[in-house]
């Protein structure tokens, strides 16, 4: 009766490992294949370690990348995949291997987390049925084997996790919840920067329709318990997010869009059909199952015990709503708002795609409120796990050591938008030496450099003109025989310049926290002291009232 019991209890979890295994097979081939972003992340990766091992924390300045000249690579691209990488190297993971495994990861975490969310509304069979939705959802798929961003992956396994603990804290506030869901909005600003953008009014408005189910006194509850949430929130992953608003007026990213919007808008139709291609423009399907399941469910509730029907009305208009206004954001008709900020911020309108993905699946809970509800729930996820299988394919495999992507020098970007503005003629080639004598007469010695610091001496017999092969970014200070220096990086490709008088000279450049970013560091570390302060002191309260 026991093992009954307990196979009872696992089976869910069995069959959706299951699930997760047929939909990440060729994740366990040897070698890697081409995706939009998937290589790129195993550059990003080694790149990572390289500033981690230089002590440069946080990890904000490539030294290595732009073919050695540098850019500000993690001070403007979302770093908690690569922080978790670095954990899974420490292991002894191939870098391949550790990108491979956190896109595997991200698939099992959100079949996983979706279960939690959905049989904490409506049971086990609810969990059950959105989280197969979740994990077939033909988006997902196209996140894996076309766009190939991991941070984007691991966003679709925070979004459950963080409604599950913001629905824990609305109907019982506690410490350790505020906590929960502080630290999982955080990790989901630091996994996707722009993810994060598009989805934290979608989780706000959650909030706040599970708030009127449960409480009156909404304006209390709010400066009690959600503000303070989010205050928390903000404060973890400030140090990343602050620096990334105020300093990204010295890129090009400012000044350019990454697309262009028409070409990116999606018509009504392509929701449903919508061919299956590996370049540039993925496909916009939403699945007809999962479109099917969400109307099923819905219906199902209109008709369920008005008991039933009183508990799920803000859930259902909250997802009615919310659904309806992203499909209306990823359609031409909204072409004029995408020109105003923060929908400006978002590159491309069918980035929302990805929370629609979440949203469709959530909304399949609805169909274990009746007998008949359930079965055609059943048979849906069943017809859709078989017919959505065949995307769940690369285009084309390619085994490429590590020491490949250790060695790629590029950008990894797709316009150079993290280049600094006052770089115009941008790096086609490695440097043949970091330091130079650009003009007069003079002899380097003693040169050692890493992504945080560059160090060397100058014997110079006149006048001379030295050129570090760096670009210029806020940060970075210079010293001649230890005074500060400010050097000329107005010519055309940005580089660090600055002139000597005959003599002797011991140079120095170090990269600095700018204020701003020391800023941010000091609330990011502030935040952390207090959840630790105060987990301290909740943990001593608990052992002297149990004394007691």
């Amino acid at each position: 009766m026991k093992m009954s019991f307990i196979f009872r209890r696992l089976l869910p979890f069995i069959l959706l490992a299951i699930v997760a295994i047929l939909y990440v097979r060729p994740y366990f081939v040897p070698g890697f294949f081409p995706t939009h972003d998937g290589e790129w992340a195993v550059v990003r990766l080694a790149e990572m370690q390289r500033e981690v091992k230089d002590l440069q924390i946080p990890p904000r300045w490539s030294d290595f990348l732009n073919h050695g000249f540098g850019y500000p690579l993690f001070s403007f691209t979302y770093p908690f995949p690569f922080y978790m990488g670095l954990f899974f190297r420490f292991l002894g993971f191939g870098y391949v291997e550790t990108i491979k495994l956190l896109f595997i990861l991200s698939v099992f975490l959100s079949a996983y987390f979706m279960f939690l969310l959905g049989r904490e509304i409506a049971g086990s069979w609810a969990g059950f049925i959105a989280a197969i939705f979740y994990t077939v959802a033909p988006f997902r798929l196209v996140n894996l084997y076309v766009r190939g961003s991991v941070g984007e992956s691991i966003s679709l396994a925070i979004f459950p996790l963080l409604f599950y603990f913001g629905l824990k804290f609305i109907v019982k506030p506690n410490f350790w919840r505020l906590v929960c869901c502080s630290i999982t909005l955080a990790i989901l600003i630091l996994s996707h920067n722009i993810m994060a953008l598009a989805f934290f009014p979608l989780f706000l408005l959650f909030l706040y329709f599970e708030i009127f189910t449960y409480y009156e006194d909404v304006k209390l509850y709010t400066f009690r318990y959600i503000l303070p949430m989010f205050l928390l929130a903000f404060g973890l992953a400030a140090f990343f997010f602050l620096p990334a608003l105020v300093e990204k007026k010295f890129l090009l990213l400012s000044q350019i869009q990454l697309a262009s919007l028409k070409d990116n808008f999606i018509k009504l139709p392509e929701f449903i059909v919508s061919s299956w291609d590996y370049g540039i423009k993925p496909s916009f399907q939403l699945g007809w199952a999962h479109l099917l399941a969400m109307v099923i469910g819905l219906v199902s509730l209109f008709f369920a015990k008005p008991v039933q029907r009183k508990k799920y009305a803000f859930l259902a208009c909250y997802l009615i709503i919310s659904i309806i206004l992203l499909i209306v954001l990823t359609n031409g008709i909204s072409e004029k708002l995408w020109h105003l900020p923060p929908l400006s911020w978002l590159d491309f309108p069918w980035r929302f795609l990805t929370p629609l993905a979440f949203l469709l699946a959530l909304s399949s809970v609805f169909l274990s409120l009746s007998k008949p509800a359930k079965a055609i729930g059943l048979l849906l996820a069943a017809i859709t796990v078989v017919i959505s299988l065949r995307f769940a394919r690369p285009y084309e495999f390619k085994y490429k050591p590590d020491v490949y992507y250790f060695t790629n020098d590029a950008t990894t970007t797709s316009m150079d938008e993290l280049m600094p503005l006052w770089v115009v003629d941008k790096p086609r080639d490695r440097y043949k030496d970091k330091v130079e004598i650009e003009n007069g007469s003079a002899t380097l010695a003693n040169i050692k450099y890493n992504s945080k610091k560059i160090e060397f001496t100058v014997n110079s017999q006149e006048k001379s003109l030295v050129k570090i092969n760096s670009i210029y970014f806020p940060g970075w200070e210079y010293s001649l025989n230890g005074n500060k220096i400010d050097p000329d990086y107005r010519q055309k490709d940005g580089l660090v310049r600055f002139e000597v008088d005959p003599g002797m000279y011991k140079v120095k450049g170090v990269f600095t926290e700018t204020p701003i970013r020391l800023a941010a560091d000091l609330i990011s570390l502030a935040s952390v002291s207090l959840i630790v302060v105060l987990t301290m002191l909740f943990v001593i309260k608990r052992l002297v009232v149990k004394r007691a």
